[in-house]
């Protein structure tokens, strides 16, 4: 486990020296496995960079996610699970600045839908009743598309915004993570709260 991104113990055993455990000569990593329950363990997986600035009418802003900290692809588990980048832009009035040109988040993001930013998942499509993305992997399904973060991978994003009038203006990045897609949360009446693995907020002074 020489490259292990596991955390180091405090201990310096496997077993105990009095019924023959030996000291081994790297540290010892935790493999307790924690899970998506651990806030601390999902606050610590990635990075998340965000830059904002302001370039004659617009502001442009730059998000980089790089899962530097796991050793495999995030989210992982069950293909229902996903991360979503949320990022929105202000007035000093607080009304939204309208998005120019990016990406957005699509339709099954539930109350994220077409808001600005970028999702990371898994998505199935079910071939007997053809819907995308399913949760049903179980079933006779298809890949459409993996925009999962490979182990040491960096996605890069870009969202430029309308500037108004006057500033500042306030940019805010959030990377959540949902454990199902939140139509099936609805219908099941899960109401387990997105975790927010990232979040980062600048403000962008006025252009001078």
């Amino acid at each position: 486990c020489q490259d292990c991104h596991m955390p180091v113990t405090d201990y310096d055993f496997f077993a105990y020296p009095d019924t023959g455990g030996l000291q081994p000569r790297r540290p010892i990593h935790n493999h307790t496995m924690p899970g998506v329950d651990d806030l601390e363990l999902m606050q610590n997986s990635v990075t998340m960079t965000t830059t904002a600035q302001w370039r004659g009418d617009e502001i442009v802003v730059q998000v980089k996610v790089t899962n530097d900290k796991t050793g495999h692809h995030v989210p992982t588990g069950a293909p229902l699970r996903h991360m979503l980048l949320v990022v929105q832009a202000t007035g000093a009035d607080g009304q939204a600045l309208t998005l120019e040109e990016g990406p957005v988040l699509p339709s099954w993001a539930g109350g994220e839908a077409a808001e600005p930013g970028r999702y990371y998942a898994k998505i199935l499509k079910d071939e007997w009743s053809g819907e995308a993305p399913t949760s049903a992997y179980w079933r006779d399904i298809s890949l459409v598309e993996d925009t999962r973060l490979a182990a040491f991978a960096t996605d890069e994003s870009t969202y430029t915004f309308a500037a108004p009038a006057g500033g500042p203006v306030n940019v805010e990045a959030r990377l959540l993570y949902r454990r199902a897609l939140q139509e099936l949360m609805d219908q099941k009446g899960w109401d387990d709260p997105d975790i927010v693995m990232e979040h980062e907020t600048l403000e962008v002074a006025g252009s001078q």
